[in-house]
């Protein structure tokens, strides 16, 4: 059976905004299995309320991964059990409904706004000074003048600019921002997941408007943004050589060595070996690649049990991940100076987390059923990650890799697993990102990996996301719940057939 593009999705908004868990579980469940329709389009038909009623980023961000980590799913192999398509079908909905119910304050607030009050559009050409829309909206976000953001982001909306150019406005002003592990960044890249989710269409309004709500902060720019910012603006230092360029890519540039430097020296010394990989033919997609691998050693250098240090890892790997993101979106060179922040930040790793990785306990011995192995093993990463036995978790990992699978189902187990724990508020970091986001972010990194990076699939962003779906485990008695209600379902369905 297709599957469907666009449904009423009236009342599970309804559910949500009340705060009917069990109506919300109901309603998604039919969205996803009577109606058939995608997951990614549940999610972003919801995150557009979302956007509207002011959604915290954390919840958002859970939402926002939903998409990504339901089409990673698909990819997982059937088991022999009776019902496993239509499981695999229905199963979204344990990362659906967590993003759903996290974020049940902003759809309620947004079904109760009426018609939102929109400022005056100023397009380009109205802009006082004959200023570019870039250097327009980088001055009144420099200033915190929110009225003047919105009005500029409309007016180029209003143009009939796509979307790429609105976020290229947005990606520019934040290129040497940083605060709070990364952020307005990673805020807005999962805002944009969320639009390319719902398709965008007639929707720029809730993205510009929640955006620049999340701009409008005058917390200090950490000292990573800051010199990321004196780096990039020494002339010596441009990147716009690379828009003529014409050399053929040569990613390995960003290998082991330019990894090593990036953590070896300081600050300066790694913005510096970013630009020699670059000048070496590394792309931007290279070095991201080669930032997110060197963060993942220092993951995986940590010993079992360190969670705190681990998901302040994790972040530092988010924000790689949304740079990675931004340079997937746009070839706007103005926002090349985003790989200096970037490189800061890993850096910044360095004095937190020891280079020599600790030993993991071996896992214990995995019996597989010959014919079988496939699904077997994604199960038991599944299952291992779940119960913390990152050993095991990480074991079955490496041998699905060995076996030439598809890392897209790798990353749907892993994501799966991430996707069980609650999406709640961290004590003391209402902002922090979920373990789904830190998961999908790793998850998402391996996948991209050029060839001349990955190791054939055996690298240490594997390990790296196999271990923050295991070691992050938090309370999963909402997906619990959801698990329960797919299992009601298929069985009602197997009596009525």
């Amino acid at each position: 059976m297709s599957m469907m593009l666009y449904a009423d999705t009236t009342s599970l908004a309804q559910a949500i905004a009340s705060g009917d868990e069990a109506e919300v579980i109901s309603e998604t469940l039919k969205l996803l299995g009577q109606r058939n329709l995608k997951p990614s389009k549940v999610g972003g038909r919801v995150g557009i309320d979302a956007l509207w009623g002011g959604a915290a980023p954390r919840a958002l961000g859970a939402l926002a991964v939903s998409g990504r980590i339901a089409d990673w799913m698909r990819a997982m192999p059937l088991g022999v059990e009776p019902g496993e398509d239509e499981r695999r079908q229905l199963a979204p909905a344990i990362l659906l409904v967590q993003g759903f119910m996290a974020n049940q304050a902003a759809v309620s607030a947004s079904l109760a706004q009426t018609e939102p009050s929109l400022p005056q559009p100023i397009e380009p050409m109205e802009i006082p000074g004959g200023k570019s829309v870039h250097d327009a909206l980088s001055e009144a976000f420099a200033e915190q003048d929110t009225p003047m953001m919105r009005r500029i982001l409309l007016g180029l909306n209003a143009t009939g600019a796509d979307y790429r150019a609105v976020l290229e406005a947005v990606y520019v002003a934040l290129r040497s921002r940083f605060v709070a592990g990364g952020m307005p960044l990673t805020a807005i890249v999962s805002a944009s997941e969320i639009m390319d989710m719902a398709e965008w269409g007639g929707r720029y309004p809730a993205f510009i408007m929640w955006a620049t709500a999340i701009l409008a902060d005058a917390t200090p720019n950490d000292a990573i943004g800051e010199t990321a910012r004196a780096y990039a603006s020494d002339p010596a230092h441009s990147l716009t050589w690379m828009r003529t360029r014409l050399t053929i890519p040569k990613e390995e540039a960003a290998g082991a060595s330019y990894q090593r430097a990036l953590l070896a020296g300081d600050a300066d010394a790694a913005c510096d070996a970013t630009l020699v990989a670059l000048q070496a033919g590394a792309t931007p997609r290279g070095v991201i690649g080669g930032m997110a691998l060197a963060v993942a050693e220092r993951i995986n250098a940590l010993p079992l049990g360190e969670a705190d240090a681990l998901r302040a890892a994790g972040q530092t790997l988010l924000y790689v991940h949304s740079v990675a993101t931004v340079m997937r979106q746009t070839q706007q060179p103005e926002v090349w100076p985003m790989l200096y922040t970037a490189s800061v930040a890993v850096n910044a790793l360095a004095a937190r987390i020891p280079a020599n990785a600790a030993a993991l306990p071996a896992a214990a011995s995995m019996p597989i059923s010959a014919g079988l192995i496939g699904p077997t093993l994604i199960r038991t990463v599944e299952q291992s990650a779940l119960a913390g036995d990152t050993p095991g978790a990480i074991a079955a990992a490496r041998r699905y890799m060995q076996l030439e699978n598809t890392p897209r189902a790798l990353a749907g187990a892993v994501g799966l697993a991430a996707a069980r724990s609650a999406v709640a508020p961290a004590a003391g970091a209402p902002n922090a990102p979920t373990t789904m986001q830190l998961v999908a972010a790793a998850a998402a990194e391996y996948l991209a990996l050029h060839p001349a990076l990955a190791a054939g699939g055996q690298n240490a962003l594997l390990t790296a996301s196999v271990r923050l779906a295991s070691e992050l485990v938090g309370d999963h008695s909402l997906a619990d719940r959801v698990t329960q209600a797919i299992d009601h379902t298929l069985g009602a369905r197997a009596v009525r057939n």
